[in-house]
């Protein structure tokens, strides 16, 4: 329930400014432990100063020991003021919730009692945290319990009481891995961009986005933590994730933002096109300029930016969609991408979970149009893609909440560990280059699983 005083509704100037800290935010904390406590909600979930120092790889590892632990990296190079700058460890979740995104009235119903507690700071105030699989059914714990890292301050936040819990971290251990197999080998893989093509050619679609998936037998008994920790050394992106939730495993390097929630503002940043860094700086601006100038990357992007910008359309005011950024080149800390990004303003009836709903799946995963996109990709690909592709992220219930498009992505599960390599489809795609682009992809996965 939202309080009726107006020292817990109204916006906190110094909550909303990306350089509070010190004495102000103890003192703002304090007060928000009593505000909230006066409407029944106990003063540790009430966000506040944690008396923490270290890297959030560091606390993560000391509470591996903790069921369902998720773990939101933002890591490496922040690329733009549209990342924001936090790290958010969870675990001991109140509940699971799984369903269809499609009846987000039911999951809204589920999270109404944590709904709109905690004043806005610019992260969470508790969560529910998980993943929408790419056909839609979702899993998510809902976690009063959070730890926040604020990566520009310095400043550690806390609902809960997780800070109690950091213990010496276990030895880790190796992991037995199997042969990889291919949902579509070198042959079938062209032979599936060629169908494509000649969707193209006819008119259904403008782009679509195929994948194969890699899939091997897994032995992890205790995890595959020290993988992620890997992964986030070797290839940081600033919409990483770590989740051990509900008997699935996920180690997520995505770098791209599916949808950003604060307010009753909604932001998404589709990435088309990717080069690597170099060490010399020469080099380096070459690989930029050769992404910048490819006529395929941007006219893939281009298309994308318009499909996000009619699907935020559905949900959005009129006339507040604005693409701010086109064919933006970011820099991260291996790659160099082309970015754009769309924002608007929610209508009151629509709530991040129903926004969610309207604009999933991602259209630069998908194609354009959207829905026969899927229906081709439902058509050519012969496995489900399971989270590949889905989202994966937050729902803070203070309504700060943020989604990545599940790329780059590794799920441990029932023995198996997949990854997806995919590739986007235009008119003038060479079949032959396209399977090499997935088998680029997968080197890199296979080089850094040793």
């Amino acid at each position: 329930m939202r309080s009726s005083s107006p020292d817990f509704t109204a916006p906190c100037g110094a909550c909303q400014r990306e350089d509070f800290g010190g004495q102000e935010s103890l003192a703002l904390a304090e007060t928000h432990a009593i505000s909230i406590s006066v409407i029944g909600i106990p003063p540790t979930l009430a966000p506040r100063l944690a008396p923490l120092v270290g890297d959030p790889g560091d606390l993560v590892r000391q509470l591996a020991h903790l069921p369902d632990l998720v773990f939101f990296d933002t890591v490496g190079n922040l690329p733009t003021n549209h990342t924001p700058p936090l790290s958010i460890i969870g675990a001991r979740p109140v509940d699971i919730l799984k369903g269809d995104i499609a009846d987000h009235a039911t999951l809204n119903q589920s999270l109404a009692k944590w709904q709109n507690q905690g004043r806005d700071f610019g992260f969470p105030a508790g969560a529910a945290c998980g993943w929408v699989d790419y056909n839609g059914q979702y899993t998510f714990g809902v976690y009063p319990e959070l730890l926040i890292y604020h990566h520009r301050t310095g400043e550690w936040w806390e609902t809960g009481n997780l800070s109690l819990e950091l213990k010496t971290p276990a030895t880790p251990t190796d992991f037995q891995l199997g042969d990889w197999h291919a949902s579509l080998n070198k042959k079938e893989f062209i032979h599936a961009v060629r169908e494509a093509k000649e969707y193209i050619a006819a008119g259904d679609i403008y782009q679509v986005n195929l994948s194969r998936r890699l899939r091997a037998l897994c032995h992890a008994p205790n995890g595959l933590l020290p993988l992620y920790e890997k992964l986030r050394s070797s290839s940081p992106a600033p919409v990483a994730t770590y989740m051990n939730l509900a008997g699935r495993e996920v180690l997520s390097s995505s770098p791209e933002t599916f949808l950003r929630f604060s307010g009753r503002e909604i932001e998404t940043r589709p990435i088309k096109g990717t080069r690597p860094r170099f060490a010399d700086p020469e080099l380096d601006s070459r690989s930029a300029f050769d992404l910048q100038r490819s006529e395929k990357e941007t006219a893939e992007l281009v298309m994308i930016t318009d499909l996000l910008r009619n699907d935020l359309g559905q949900v959005c005011e009129f006339g507040s969609v604005q693409v701010t950024d086109m064919l933006q080149h970011e820099k991260l800390e291996h790659v160099h991408h082309l970015v754009s990004t769309i924002r608007g303003t929610l209508r009151d009836k629509f709530t991040p979970t129903a926004a969610l709903s309207a604009c999933f799946p991602g259209g630069s995963i998908t194609g354009a149009p959207k829905k026969r996109a899927t229906e081709i990709i439902s058509e050519l690909e012969p496995v489900n893609r399971g989270l590949y592709t889905g989202a994966i992220g937050y729902l803070g219930f203070n309504g700060e909440s943020q989604f990545n498009i599940a790329i780059r992505t590794l799920i441990h599960e029932a023995g198996h560990l997949d990854y997806h390599v995919g590739a986007g489809i235009v008119a003038d795609s060479d079949p032959k280059a396209e399977f090499e682009e997935t088998e680029h992809k997968a080197r890199g996965v296979r080089l850094a699983l040793g």
